[in-house]
């Protein structure tokens, strides 16, 4: 996959695949969880939605079950749009001129037109309310660049705003990626099947929560590098928005495999998680 526009292309393949009516399925099936506009949010998955659906479906219907009239999705922002490839790499890379011109909150106007991390999500959420008659504003935006200021990010305030005014707060990650397709080195590539990788799965994904429960963005930007996660812009973003002290829990861990996608060897597998960070 060479851009985020393929992967969007993946995605949506893949739901077309399993049809609209299976998704559904799981949406009708799913138990809410014990959140609401104000009082926390919910952190989704956007793995493939065949291994991860059920967790999207349960945020899914947690926001139908809250009766929000408007959600705030925060997305990851991968490679942006093909045309700004060598724009992102170079402010990824310490680029102070391209750092100044892209740090901020994008929607999907712009940087974001071509990005798949929140296709999933919405599309149930849209389906689901719908079928029963409701209409749900989702707002999506793409935090970038965040470092460890997240409050300084060109774009926060409006992001105040919309949670102040009563917006469920939705953000999505998949905090590990793991494996062949992803660097790590042959010796330490390790079972997605075996206990003792979940396990270490969860202590992983729940230090980066504890970092952020602490407002402690600089030792989380750390841990998202070495763990290879992708909650490095939405999850302080998240934090800050929900301010410090919040608690968490890992309602539920997949270690989804990517060998055949990235026509990788195994293993080579992506932490999907759903996670709920509750307010006092």
């Amino acid at each position: 996959m060479d851009s985020a526009a393929a992967w969007k292309q993946f995605y949506r393949s893949e739901r077309d695949r399993l049809g609209l009516a299976s998704l559904q399925a799981l949406v009708d099936a799913a138990d809410p969880l014990d959140v609401k506009p104000g009082t926390g949010a919910v952190v989704v998955p956007h793995t493939r939605i065949e291994v991860t659906g059920g967790q999207i479906a349960r945020a899914v219907a947690t926001v139908l079950d809250s009766g929000a009239d408007r959600v705030l999705a925060l997305g990851v922002l991968h490679g942006a749009r093909r045309a700004d490839r060598e724009r992102v790499a170079a402010a990824r890379a310490g680029d102070a001129d391209a750092r100044r011109e892209l740090r901020g909150v994008h929607d999907e106007r712009g940087l974001a037109s071509e990005e798949f991390s929140l296709d999933g999500f919405t599309e149930l959420l849209t389906s689901a309310a719908r079928r029963i008659g409701r209409s749900i504003d989702i707002v999506c935006r793409y935090p970038f660049l965040v470092g460890d200021e997240p409050d300084s990010l060109p774009g926060f305030d409006e992001l105040e705003r919309l949670v102040s005014d009563g917006a469920f707060l939705i953000a999505t990650t998949d905090p590990i990626h793991h494996g062949h397709a992803y660097g790590t080195a042959a010796d330490r590539c390790l079972d997605p099947d075996d206990a003792a990788t979940i396990d270490l799965a969860e202590t992983m994904i729940g230090e980066q929560l504890d970092a952020l429960v602490d407002h402690r963005f600089g030792a989380f930007q750390q841990l998202t590098a070495s763990h290879q996660s992708d909650f490095r812009d939405t999850g302080p973003v998240t934090a800050s928005l929900l301010g410090a002290g919040f608690t968490h829990e890992i309602d539920d861990l997949a270690l989804v495999d990517y060998s055949s996608a990235l026509e990788a060897e195994t293993p080579s597998w992506v932490a999907g998680a759903l996670i709920t960070m509750s307010t006092p």
